[in-house]
């Protein structure tokens, strides 16, 4: 007997209970453990039943993260100030990444530091993904239009995303331990990106560097010996 044929609505539905599935599992168990068949048992479906939504893993996994571009784009646009000076507009963004990041690390950690296939096999994906660098872009243009910064638009966009993206990728792996957390560089990071001054715009956070030690004389021997050709 076939299948009787999902309405619009219905198939929307189940993907987006099957996505948040996969998101809970992802946040609980990593990324290996996300499968249609642990979903199924997460939804209480049967185990086959997964796959008339999703051809297979990655096919869901594209559709997880566009729900998480969806999710960290809005984020951001609601708490940037519209009708405020650009420049306070940039630093909203700014400290709207780092809210976002700090409140779901998971999701952030789905789609900018796991593996997955090239975005453009899945043109929502692809999509959502420009429409959150975009704003950036947008942002990069009014500061140029407006006389701040000189350069192109979608170049210092790129230059700041890469930066911003470094910097919150390393939060996120608790891989920044030099000294400075991720509230005290990224504001200056982006300022020193766009060439403007610090003095006004940012208070840097009681946070100190860790002290420098200097290496002794063994190890700079040890150094140099590395450094210098043979034969000479």
């Amino acid at each position: 007997m076939p299948r009787i044929a999902l309405t619009t609505a219905e198939l929307e539905s189940m993907r987006s209970r099957l996505c948040v599935a996969a998101l809970d599992v992802f946040r609980e168990k990593g990324l290996e453990a996300v499968s249609l068949r642990a979903l199924a048992d997460v939804v209480g479906i049967s185990h086959t039943l997964p796959y008339r939504y999703f051809e297979n893993k990655e096919a869901l996994l594209a559709s997880v993260r566009v729900m998480c571009f969806e999710h960290f784009e809005a984020y951001v646009r609601e708490r940037e100030p519209v009708d405020a000076p650009v420049l306070d507009r940039v630093l909203s963004v700014v400290d709207a990444y780092v809210g976002f990041v700090n409140e779901h690390p998971a999701e952030y950690q789905l789609i900018f530091a796991t593996p997955q296939p090239p975005p453009v096999r899945y043109p929502e994906l692809l999509a959502a993904r420009k429409s959150l660098f975009e704003h950036s872009v947008e942002l990069a243009q009014l500061c140029v239009d407006e006389g701040h910064i000189g350069g192109d638009a979608r170049e210092i966009a790129h230059s700041i995303w890469g930066s911003l993206h470094g910097l919150l990728t390393l939060h996120v792996a608790n891989q920044l331990v030099h000294g400075y957390g991720i509230d005290a560089l990224v504001r200056p990071t982006v300022y020193r990106i766009l060439g403007l001054p610090m003095t006004t715009v940012y208070k840097v956070s009681d946070q100190q560097p860790a002290p420098v030690r200097k290496p002794s004389k063994k190890i700079l021997k040890q150094a140099g010996a590395k450094l210098t050709p043979k034969g000479r």
